[in-house]
């Protein structure tokens, strides 16, 4: 057995992801003693396959609830990436610069004009999204050349990043400063309850806490029903590349497509695959994703590749994020969304309320399963 005086906990986090790491970051602050369980590196894991995007501007066409949760987020990102570097010293390099869209051909520019032109009818007044054409494109991008058959675009000012590597390093370091403590290879195979305690067992012994947080990814469902919770997530692929570093400034994320790391490197992608539990990457999507890269910044086209890879991420039923507490045991929390970076700022002030206080935000409301059991029975 693993447990010890050592590995006391108020909560115990099964998911050490971007999402579970967030969490256990603003319980720490917060005074609670925190433990997280993490599984192996080999996992299937969404924290390794993303862009590190706070994404706004396209969140929420068909659900406003999405949109205020993700807005509310990013007011909050300057103030969590401040104190994080703060306390811990990494900086999350995080921006709050805007994205450009590349619309390539007169159809997709009329079409994504159409569709900016609905979100601010249904968003109002908190959404901010300009339509451009390519000589105003091309003055954003500077010396970065436009493709040819660029048509126009937009740019918002709602999104932003930051580099997901810093930020992580920088959520552990932060968990581990406040007091936390964070175990990896602790793959939890069963949960128990019994006299108010929760217990995660696995290979390596077990550990016991009033409160349980579940944000497993993919490994979410199987841990969420034996704490009376049923929710289904499935996976969905990812393939992305990153380049040789270059000289040359890209000044602005490209959604949906590229960014450059604060080194210089190029991060190409992202593709959406409904394949199953798959991870491979595959020649004929990365071959489109540098064919689209391309087509829109020619400059790319003498930029090298160093590396490719494919990750899944967990997708709910409908696609948004899921905050539900157990009703058959009460403590018991599962958490699991595909915009942990996005919402990793909300993620860290309002869910310790929820978990150590009971008070669920009017954020979250919209976001427990209750939802997806009224749309079964409509």
């Amino acid at each position: 057995m693993t447990n010890g005086n050592q590995h006391k906990a108020d909560v115990l986090i099964v998911g050490g992801g971007v999402v579970g790491a967030s969490i256990a970051y603003g319980l720490a602050a917060e005074g609670a003693r925190v433990g997280v369980l993490d599984a192996e590196d080999s996992d299937f894991s969404a924290s390794r396959g993303n862009f590190g995007m706070i994404s706004i501007s396209n969140k929420g066409l068909n659900n406003l609830a999405y949109f205020r949760l993700s807005y509310a987020s990013s007011r909050l990102w300057p103030e969590f990436a401040s104190t994080l570097r703060e306390q811990t010293g990494i900086d999350p390099a995080f921006d709050l610069k805007g994205k450009i869209y590349l619309s390539v051909g007169d159809a997709e520019f009329a079409a994504h004009t159409e569709k900016v032109a609905e979100y601010a009818r249904r968003v109002g007044a908190d959404y901010r999204h300009d339509i451009l054409n390519q000589a105003d494109l091309q003055h954003m991008l500077g010396k970065v050349r436009l493709g040819e058959r660029v048509a126009g675009g937009s740019f918002s000012p709602l999104d932003g990043l930051a580099e997901p590597l810093r930020l992580y390093s920088g959520l552990l370091n932060a968990i581990q400063r406040h007091g936390g403590w964070i175990l990896r290879d602790h793959r939890v195979d069963r949960i128990e309850h019994q006299g108010g305690m929760f217990t995660a067992h696995g290979q390596w012994g077990s550990f016991s806490a009033p409160r349980l947080v579940i944000a497993a990814g993919l490994g979410t469902p199987d841990l969420a029903s034996q704490v009376g919770i049923s929710v289904k997530v499935r996976p969905q692929r990812g393939q992305m590349m990153v380049t040789e570093r270059v000289e040359q400034s890209f000044p602005y994320p490209i959604s949906g497509l590229l960014r450059q790391n604060p080194e210089g490197t190029i991060m190409i992608g992202v593709s959406t695959e409904e394949v199953g539990y798959d991870d491979r990457t595959t020649v004929s999507v990365l071959k489109s994703l540098a064919r689209k890269a391309v087509e829109r910044l020619p400059a790319l086209r003498s930029v090298q590749i160093n590396r490719c890879w494919a990750a899944l991420r967990p997708r709910t039923e409908d696609g948004y994020p899921v905050y539900q507490e157990s009703r058959e045991y009460p403590g018991a929390f599962v958490i699991t969304c595909h915009s942990g970076i996005t919402l990793a700022a909300l993620h860290e002030r309002l869910l310790p309320k929820w978990i150590l206080g009971g008070r669920k935000d009017a954020l979250l409301e919209p976001f427990g399963l209750g939802r997806l059991q009224n749309a079964s029975a409509a």
